[in-house]
């Protein structure tokens, strides 16, 4: 009870403290024009420091809803880009740019859930699903790489079968020989991978790019992976290309799953299961 006594009577002191001190501040105010400006200059100085920390917090908590929408943006402007592609290759064909199909390949924005990069067999997670549109053996791309293929599907999530395995595989092109060969990680660091069997002949230079080949059933054409960043001479015949990844996979996040309009018929056309699921 005495323990109470004692934090009323604390309370009390504090607030007729509090109390003096406002009347102080408004009798200095009153009375001298200079402390009155010193004493608003403070005010307004607190005021926008709280107005400022407010705005931040509100911006931060506005992140998900922008990346959201920039993530709609992108997948228009890659439907968008893959039309004007498909218009190009059919040049021969009059009016073919009024009359272009759709696009054939369709992308589904996804948020990395989980992800590993030191393993010889890395997966991720994303958040999207069964009831989202995807399948097994989709292929799983950025604006700055291949990032792997659906391996397997829940109704709400799917486990991506990463670019980062040694057991991936997918096909890419040299953009200055047009030479294409096999992307396949060798399991060292998750900042390359290598490009099998390349010609000999080939000429190509370190910081060449490499993209997407475009022959996979999966992945669109064009899509950057890298640039060359050294080379090794495999059986007198064929070169083995250190490639640099422009993705960085230990900070992934935001992903767009690939959905081929004519995948069914290219399967019932090929024999090679090597083709499916990323070429694996």
């Amino acid at each position: 009870m005495k323990g109470r006594n004692q934090y009323i009577l604390h309370l009390i002191n504090l607030l007729v403290f509090i109390l003096l001190e406002a009347a102080a501040l408004w009798l200095i105010a009153r009375n001298s024009v200079i402390q009155r400006s010193d004493i608003l200059k403070s005010v307004s100085a607190v005021t926008n420091a709280f107005s400022s920390g407010a705005g931040n917090i509100g911006r931060y908590f506005s992140l998900g809803r922008i990346n959201r929408r920039l993530s709609e943006e992108n997948v228009a402007l890659r439907r968008e880009n893959d039309r004007l592609q498909a218009a190009l290759s059919d040049l021969a064909v009059p009016d073919s740019l009024l009359t272009a199909e759709s696009p054939l390949f369709d992308y589904i924005p996804a948020l990395v859930v989980s992800n590993s990069t030191d393993r010889l067999h890395n997966i991720l997670i994303i958040n999207k699903g069964e009831r989202d549109g995807i399948t097994e053996d989709m292929g799983v791309v950025t604006d700055r790489g291949i990032v792997g293929y659906i391996l397997s599907t829940g109704e709400r999530y799917s486990k991506v079968s990463s670019i980062l395995d040694i057991d991936n595989m997918a096909s890419a092109t040299l953009t200055g020989s047009n030479t294409f060969g096999v992307i396949q990680w060798d399991g060292k660091t998750a900042r390359r991978t290598v490009m099998h069997d390349i010609p000999v002949h080939t000429v190509f230079d370190d910081g060449d790019t490499v993209v997407s080949s475009g022959y996979s059933l999966i992945y669109p054409p064009g899509i950057p992976i890298g640039t060359v960043g050294g080379h090794r001479l495999r059986d007198g015949v064929n070169y083995d290309l250190t490639i640099d990844l422009f993705e960085e996979f230990s900070r992934l996040r935001h992903v767009y799953v690939v959905s081929r309009r004519d995948i069914e018929e290219l399967n019932a056309l090929t024999d090679s299961d090597g083709e499916e699921g990323g070429e694996s």
